[in-house]
């Protein structure tokens, strides 16, 4: 696999955070969400799947809160007919008297062949800035202590590194802990997915952006989240803004 990691060739999609636009916004690159304050980027690499070449495009689109898109830049199709696509919501969300803002991913994976189909997908995060440490445990990454990234699928594991040449564990761990003085702790969460014919599946990742000061919700509050309510919430707010 090739991307943060060398374990051979993938093809990946990125996600980036930004420095313009209103706190929340997202900014959609090659297929991903990120707080324009997040520090970090985001990937999703398909072992055996190609993203379509694309004219590029003028500049960057971003989603404010609610907002809700289909990514043409995230999009992948494998050489057995297999495809991929990724959809990104952002939203406000209660918690108590305050209000944090999601970003939420959505990838389905479909299968319309008559044959089997089996892939990997590495999830992984990386500094976009810095990120001092950073840690796997329960199907989640979490930043300097904090959820950052929260999957509703359980993972083979994930593979953490302080930098990008440091030695790292050969195999996925259940959980795992790195720390950086210059910031570039990074990992990949990854998935072996089998897909009988004509079935699809759905994976889904939710991001905390913005928290107010004081309000930091733990990993049971994002595990009682529902990706697929937040993308019907983000789709009822933004059609009726």
């Amino acid at each position: 696999m090739r991307g943060i990691f060398v374990y051979g060739l993938l093809f990946f999609t990125a996600l980036r955070a930004v420095g313009q636009d209103a706190p929340g916004t997202v900014e959609l690159l090659d297929g991903g969400f990120a707080s324009i304050h997040g520090g970090f980027h985001v990937t999703f690499e398909f072992s055996n799947m190609a993203i379509p070449t694309r004219v590029p495009q003028p500049g960057p689109r971003t989603i404010h809160p609610p907002g809700w898109a289909l990514v043409p830049e995230g999009q992948w199709s494998g050489a057995s007919g297999a495809k991929a696509q990724v959809e990104l919501c952002c939203l406000k969300q209660q918690v108590g008297l305050s209000e944090i803002i999601l970003a939420v991913a959505r990838i389905r994976l479909n299968n319309p062949t008559d044959h089997p189909f089996n892939t990997t997908l590495a999830v992984a995060i990386g500094p976009e800035g810095a990120i001092h440490a950073l840690a796997f445990e329960k199907h989640a990454f979490f930043r300097e202590g904090r959820p950052v990234l929260v999957a509703d699928t359980p993972s083979r594991g994930a593979i953490l590194a302080e930098s990008p040449f440091a030695s790292r564990p050969l195999t996925p761990q259940d959980q795992a802990h790195v720390e950086s003085v210059k910031g570039e702790c990074r990992g990949e969460m990854f998935y072996d997915l089998v897909l009988a014919p004509g079935r699809t599946q759905t994976l889904g990742f939710i991001c905390p952006l913005l928290l107010p000061s004081g309000v930091e919700p733990n990993l049971d509050f994002y595990r009682g989240l529902s990706v697929d309510d937040l993308f019907a919430q983000a789709q009822k707010a933004a059609a009726s803004r």
